[in-house]
């Protein structure tokens, strides 16, 4: 009957045949992974004898080589420059030129598939094998989102998450080549020839102002899709579904695309389980090539695991790692991006864990496996250009979530969680990030074990409050269906977004608005001050405004008017990215591509976390809240003079520099500004809904409340402001953190003011960042005093929180002598960041921030 309703009237027997055997060989599955783990247990077992005849490769030996490997990998990123592999620009033209008569969906899929069968490999001393690009620390470029950037910034210094970019010239002239091929044909300049033909805006002024950031110019990452499926089933079984699927499609008008997206697909899968394969290859060609026979037996059983995973269900638990993370490769080297976040991993693979656990796998030969996974992660970069790598600091958004609800409602955590917290408590990478999935029956001693995570000064694990992430999918996705077991598998997907596990696409309406222009546009009539263009609304001199609700109308139509150029422009991305970057593997690892036979940007995935970023809420909430006190309440200044000291950054004007500073601020439990606070998100989101755009029908957009880097970017872009900040300085980060510097009641306070600052089940996400010195959470006592605050916010409707266990002095010490502080690292924006490797006005941003003490 599904199959029926799915193709609208073209129902034939065929169809209802093909839905029953899709219906058992679904069931059978699911019985299958809720078996008892001994027959898994037995195939790892057997697996390992076949693999290791001669007993070299014991558990405590081959847990011995990870961690060497994983130190010497450790060691190599610290200090080697990342590179761009023009590997995958060949690859694109050539492709392009050969299949450009074949709909978008086949190309992409081709190219995808072209890339895997020529990319060099190589084998590394890490035995979980595989790399997105074909040298260590590399980087792709991906011109066909946008190039234009290629060509301005060809011979300014780049830099990604782990440090300076290199290029050589040869690099650059391909590059260059790229750039000129997809001039016309990137998703943005389609975008923005489009908007022109159909609505006469063209956003490039908005966008230089520092207005907002559109969602064509970089890639993005997958958000969740659907590890847990894809490793118990294999791919063997998956494509032999698809096949199974288009042999039953009918030929009609309707199903055309249906029918090119299950081809894409199965070019895509097979493509993966070749790859796959080549390593295997490549590991016999190596083992017949050494005279030590520990590495020898170390490749032949590389070999044999990438033989098996994924095309085949993993057997134990180091094949289920292997598996993810060939899985994974898929979707960064389709499009590397921000947020492609690995979900529940300890839980969906805990099972493989428990049944190794009788072959004899300790907790130890677990976590140097999880090891030898977080610095593959590690290793991951991306580059597209400054303003991207300015707005998120090369943040890959690897977020594992631990903790969390099970579909009944009860503490989904998991053993392999406990050992998740204890790989990055031994490592402190960066990347992947930990989340924990807070609700009040996680248990104290996984609580104790996060707060040890915690005092490692990392920055991780971040805390979101499980209780309101399931509220906001039951109401954001109430017209999808949303059943109450999917919202309890929700989990946090890059940054602070959320969505459900596996079944959630991750895609921008646009990038991020920025309301402290808001601000400043209000202050001048719509005018950009710098660009002296008409960048906003026409509301009115500010001189002649004779009461606080006048300022404020002012501001809020020039929301109003941002969201009402953008949103529609936000639609028309969309369109443009589905005609010209769908990506049919991630795709297919959405829940409900396959079922509906549509790609991401076609309506495919069951939920959409649809969205645009909110930065800098609270610099206009301060703005507004200093004039209303210094202008209309005591009348210490008059619009006039406050209008003069803005105009000129504030030189001349040092006393009313003291004033605005000095004004009530967020952060402080002051009631009149928290609810203006509350106002000012309350008026955007308002804004946001009543333009009646959606690109995605029931799936409707929202606005995410974070910052990532995006508060020193537009920053960069916005002039000086009333609350203080002068022109070119960092906004304030996060979504309801404080004004640096300016909480000072306290961290109880501070609490206060944050979880009531915007309605956190209406708004996507919120973010929240606290500073505590070292000594504040020393011993039992100090960590029980961060629990409880934990507690407290969550209970007061908090839904976001993470700290930065630092000392202002060790920051300062750092940006002093760089050199003499590599591995220090710090908390950003929803990602800990090495501290030297970040833009100095983020660093002197998080230096800023108010140290806490209890």
């Amino acid at each position: 009957m599904a199959c029926c309703l799915l193709f609208s009237g073209q129902a034939h027997a065929a169809f209802c045949m093909h839905n029953r055997i899709q219906e058992r060989l679904i069931m059978s599955a699911i019985q299958d992974i809720g078996k008892d783990e001994s027959l898994l247990s037995a195939q790892g077992a057997a697996c390992g004898e076949a693999h290791n005849p001669d007993g070299l490769l014991t558990n405590a030996v081959q847990c011995k080589r990870c961690l060497d490997a994983v130190a010497k990998m450790k060691e190599f990123l610290y200090n080697a420059p990342q590179k761009v592999d023009i590997e995958r620009l060949s690859c694109l033209l050539d492709t392009y030129k050969e299949h450009s008569n074949e709909p978008v969906i086949i190309l992409r899929a081709k190219i995808f598939e072209n890339l895997l069968s020529r990319k060099k490999l190589y084998i590394d001393d890490n035995p979980i094998v595989g790399t997105v690009t074909s040298r260590p620390a590399g980087v792709y470029i991906y011109p066909e989102w946008d190039s234009e950037w290629i060509i301005k910034e060809m011979n300014q210094a780049m830099m990604s998450h782990l440090g300076k970019v290199d290029i050589t010239d040869e690099e650059k002239a391909l590059m260059r080549e790229a750039a000129k091929f997809f001039k016309t044909r990137s998703a943005t300049a389609k975008a923005h020839e489009l908007s022109r033909q159909m609505h006469g805006y063209d956003p490039k002024d908005d966008i230089k102002s520092g207005l907002f950031t559109e969602t064509t110019t970089f890639t993005v990452g997958a958000g969740n899709v659907d590890y847990a499926t894809f490793i118990d089933r294999g791919l063997a079984e998956i494509i032999n579904e698809t096949e199974e699927t288009l042999r039953c499609l009918p030929v009609t008008d309707e199903n055309t695309s249906r029918i090119d997206f299950y081809r894409a697909v199965l070019i895509s899968l097979r493509a993966l389980v070749h790859l796959a394969n080549r390593y295997a290859d490549l590991a016999e060609e190596m083992a017949g090539q050494v005279d030590d026979p520990m590495r020898k037996a170390e490749l032949l059983e590389i070999a044999k695991v990438c033989r098996h995973v994924p095309e085949h269900a993993p057997r134990n638990f180091r094949e289920a790692v292997q598996a993810w993370w060939f899985l994974h490769l898929g979707i960064q080297i389709e499009q590397s991006g921000c947020g492609s976040s690995p979900g529940r991993l300890g839980q969906y693979l805990d099972r493989y864990y428990q049944a190794d656990k009788a072959n004899g796998l300790t907790r130890d030969d677990a976590i140097a496996w999880l090891k030898c996974l977080f610095v593959k992660i590690l290793e991951y970069g991306y580059y597209q250009g400054i303003s991207y790598s300015q707005l998120t600091s090369g943040h890959t958004g690897h977020t594992i979530n631990v903790g969390g609800l099970d579909a009944a409602g009860k503490d989904a955590t998991a053993e392999l969680d406990y050992l998740l917290l204890d790989t990055q408590i031994d490592l402190r990478n960066i990347q992947p990030t930990i989340t924990v999935l807070y609700h009040d029956a996680l248990k104290e001693d996984f609580l104790l074990k996060a707060i040890e995570l915690e005092r490692t000064g990392l920055g991780q694990p971040q805390w979101m409050n499980t209780k309101i992430i399931i509220e906001r999918l039951l109401t954001r996705h109430a017209q999808c269906g949303i059943t109450i077991e999917d919202a309890r598998n929700c989990i946090n997907m890059s940054c602070v977004g959320t969505g459900v596990a596996g079944k959630t696409a991750f895609i921008r309406e646009n990038a991020s608005f920025n309301l402290a222009k808001c601000m400043e546009l209000a202050l001048h009539d719509g005018r950009d001050p710098e660009s002296r263009k008409q960048i906003g609304a026409r509301t009115g001199d500010p001189l002649q405004f004779s009461d606080f609700e006048q300022v404020f109308a002012a501001y809020s139509a020039q929301v109003r008017h941002m969201f009402e150029k953008i949103r529609p422009y936000g639609s028309i991305s969309n369109k443009a990215l589905g005609d010209t970057v769908p990506g049919p593997f991630r795709s297919a690892m959405y829940g409900g591509c396959l079922k509906r036979g549509k790609h991401e940007y076609d309506g495919g995935p069951d939920y959409y976390l649809y969205y645009v970023i909110s930065t800098a809420g609270v610099d206009a909430a301060n703005s507004l809240a200093a004039i209303r006190h210094l202008v209309f309440d005591t009348r210490q200044l008059t619009m006039a003079r406050l209008m003069e000291a803005l105009d000129a950054n504030f030189e001349g004007y040092e006393d009313v520099k003291a004033l605005c500073l000095n004004a009530p601020k967020h952060g402080n439990a002051d009631p009149a500004v928290d609810a203006l606070v509350r106002r000012v998100y309350d008026d955007a989101l308002d804004h946001f809904h009543s333009v009646d755009v959606n690109y995605y029908g029931k799936h409707v957009a929202n606005i995410e409340a974070y910052s990532l880097s995006i508060h020193n970017y537009f920053g960069m872009l916005t002039g000086a402001l009333p609350n203080g900040r002068a022109k070119g300085m960092p906004l304030t980060d996060a979504s309801v953190s404080a004004m640096p510097g300016t909480d000072k009641k306290g961290p109880l306070a501070l609490i206060s003011s944050a979880a009531q600052a915007l309605d956190t089940v209406k708004y996507g996400s919120n973010h929240f960042n606290m500073k505590f010195h070292p000594s504040s959470v020393e011993g039992i006592a100090g960590a029980r005093k961060l629990l409880s605050l934990i507690k407290a916010y969550m209970d007061m409707g908090g839904s976001h929180i993470q700290f930065n266990i630092v000392s202002s002095d060790t920051l300062r010490k750092a940006q002093d002598k760089p050199e003499d502080h590599k591995t220090l690292t710090v908390r950003v924006a929803g990602f800990s960041a090495y501290f030297t490797r970040l833009h100095k006005g983020v660093q002197s941003e998080i230096i800023a921030r108010t140290e806490q003490r209890f």
